[in-house]
């Protein structure tokens, strides 16, 4: 099996896959014929997106308890904050807050969607108490928000915006230290082998040794 270690995406690449399927448990089905994938493991996330609170109303936690108890699902995300979204900041924390719960109770680590809320999200982690792993998806935002992150515990997981030497996840690289790294393709039709291969030559480094290093990261906050 290649050693790719493939944060959250959409788009199964090699190696390791860690599938978001959201709240629901359509997955499921699906799940026989993942297996048969060759040359794959195949995870799944489940949480509640801050941008799909609208739609869920009262039954915002309909299955998921029991949906991310499964062994399949090695992580609760994409949950977090979004100042986009019409369901107001408070609520968003307190449906945070029950998805923190839940990967305390569960041991499992935390896929953190955060869009102009990182403030809020920081404050949330201290205010927990949380022990799990927290990993920022898709991160490109500034390097003063980075260092705030990484000062908290965080780990950073980057993607396609490495392609865009313009973009902060491309200038920011280096400053992320490696054993607080992950990359994703995500849901965009970019190979993971491109990403890997980006990131590569941005670190100065082999990407096989990369490959190791993303591998030693998954083991150590997925246990597996």
């Amino acid at each position: 099996m290649n050693p790719y270690v493939n944060i959250h995406t959409h788009h199964v690449g090699e190696g390791i896959n860690i599938l978001d399927v959201g709240e629901g448990k359509a997955w499921v089905e699906g799940e026989e014929k993942r297996k048969s994938v060759e040359g794959q493991e195949v995870f799944y996330s489940v949480g509640i997106h801050p941008m799909k609170l609208a739609g869920l109303g009262e039954n915002v936690f309909t299955g998921i308890e029991d949906t991310t108890r499964m062994e399949k699902v090695i992580a609760i995300g994409e949950c977090g904050l979004d100042r986009r979204s019409p369901i107001c900041m408070k609520t968003q924390e307190e449906i945070l807050d029950v998805q923190v719960g839940l990967a305390e109770e569960l041991r499992k680590p935390l896929i953190i969607h955060c869009v102009k809320a990182y403030s809020e999200l920081i404050a949330v982690k201290k205010r927990t108490g949380s022990s799990v792993p927290w990993i920022i998806h898709g991160y490109n935002n500034n390097e003063q928000i980075l260092r705030q992150l990484l000062d908290h515990g965080f780990y950073i997981s980057v993607g396609a915006a490495l392609l865009n030497s313009h973009s902060n996840a491309f200038q920011l690289l280096r400053v992320i230290p490696l054993g607080a790294l992950f990359l994703e393709n995500d849901d965009k039709e970019v190979e993971i082998h491109v990403i890997y291969e980006a990131a590569s030559a941005i670190l100065g480094i082999e990407v096989e040794a990369l490959k190791e290093m993303m591998r030693m990261n998954y083991n150590k906050v997925f246990g597996k």
